[in-house]
């Protein structure tokens, strides 16, 4: 089969594997590692060799398929081997179901871009997994509505601000990653307030969806305040003691 996509349609290898398999109908819980081994392969020697940085991670990705491969076609292994090949095969397919997640998540929010004069409608169901189920950390009258207008707001931003040409280095990070980063930030600066805004002046559309939903989990977690002075007023976020503890 002959391939006509380019690196530049992928965020990292992690996007690249999500596409092969949806593309050949594969199950994503039940990962045929053997089987997307193969397909992935077949893509790899269709990049260009002249861009080897551009591809490196991609390439890193290949390496550990193939480790995984041979696993299974070498002789059974003692039983620690076996464990730890599907220990491996377990983190995969949920860092694969992470990222297929935040995919959905981000084309929610292009979709909405697109349709922005609609955006007063309902909040996607996508997220409600990540949203507050206590008040105490939002202000009376702000609803985490707010948040997501919010987050509009600097994706817009991001695209006026960004040249047609330019393109962003992209980082592959999971919310866990990115929740911790800013759960350290918070903890070093207790008393500091932080424009909402200002968390995302780095990376790509996949890094500020990610830092998002780090935002949400914090809020939903206690351990950052939300505070707004007024409707269509700037928001900003500060550490809580529950979040110091």
């Amino acid at each position: 089969m002959e391939y006509q996509v380019t690196v530049d349609q992928f965020t990292g290898p992690l996007d690249l594997l999500l596409h092969l398999i949806k593309e050949h109908d594969m199950d994503l819980l039940d990962l045929d590692v053997a089987a997307v081994c193969d397909q992935y392969l077949a893509y790899i020697q269709t990049m260009d060799p002249s861009l080897l940085e551009a591809v490196s991670e991609y390439l890193v990705m290949a390496a550990w398929l193939i480790e995984m491969k041979s696993k299974l076609l070498l002789p059974k292994p003692e039983i620690d081997e076996e464990d730890d090949y599907e220990a491996e095969r377990k983190r995969m397919i949920e860092r694969l179901i992470e990222k297929n997640r935040i995919n959905g998540i981000l084309e929610a929010f292009e979709a909405s871009y697109d349709k922005r004069q609609t955006m007063h409608s309902k909040i996607p169901s996508a997220l409600e997994e990540y949203l507050p189920s206590g008040e105490e950390t939002i202000p009376e009258g702000m609803e985490v509505y707010d948040l997501i207008k919010a987050m509009q707001r600097v994706m817009q931003r991001r695209a006026l601000l960004q040249p047609l040409e330019s393109k962003i280095a992209r980082v592959e990070i999971s919310i866990d990653e990115r929740t911790e980063q800013i759960r350290s930030y918070f903890l070093r600066h207790k008393d500091k307030t932080v424009d909402f805004e200002d968390l995302f002046d780095e990376g790509d559309r996949y890094f500020a969806i990610v830092t998002f939903l780090s935002i949400l989990v914090l809020v939903k977690n206690s351990e950052l305040l939300i505070t707004q002075s007024g409707n269509f007023e700037k928001i900003y976020l500060k550490g809580t003691s529950y979040g110091q503890e």
